[in-house]
């Protein structure tokens, strides 16, 4: 991407020059800098677009031709790809031990009682890029006081380090 586009857009989204590959179908840099979502914030968005057919790019398109290419497969792909391994959630790719994938595409089960609710959580892709950690959002389904023995043993350290801590502690009080 062009270096003057990336300080319009306000960064590169986590890629450098030359990792999208030359199949890829389009190239999308926001130019307005009204606000976090600026690009359909106003019945005109202020974008620059790149593909490869040089008759095909423009400045001031249409609300709806934006968000038709926002939907569309390559624009998904770029967005839906971790920042720091790689792997393209958007395919159901992920790595186990990287902090931004946290073992999961697009999906996974609920976190807080490991699955037992049947409850499907979605990607926060903006938060998971800006601080490089997995977020999700969802809501366990199970009701909160069966919730509750979770939340206390996520949060409670059993390792035998913790426990002699604890023990430690105990005896000087």
């Amino acid at each position: 991407m062009d270096p003057d586009l990336q300080s319009q857009a306000g960064g590169d989204e986590g890629f450098a020059d030359g990792e999208v590959p030359d199949d890829e179908a389009m190239d999308v840099a926001v130019t307005n800098n009204e606000s976090d979502d600026e690009v359909l914030q106003g019945p005109r968005a202020s974008v620059y677009f790149c593909d490869f057919d040089p008759g095909k790019q423009g400045h001031d398109l249409p609300k709806e031709e934006v968000e038709l290419m926002m939907q569309a497969e390559a624009y998904q792909r770029k967005i839906d790809t971790c920042h720091l391994c790689g792997k393209c959630w958007f395919d159901n790719q992920f790595s186990q031990d990287c902090s931004e994938c946290g073992g999961f595409a697009m999906s996974r089960t609920c976190p807080i009682c490991l699955g037992r609710c049947h409850q499907l959580w979605k990607r926060n892709v903006k938060m998971s890029h800006s601080y490089h950690e997995a977020y999700w959002d969802g809501a366990c389904g199970l009701p909160d006081h069966l919730q509750r023995p979770y939340h206390i043993e996520r949060f409670t350290d059993s390792s035998e380090d913790g426990l002699s801590q604890c023990l430690q502690d105990l005896s000087t009080s």
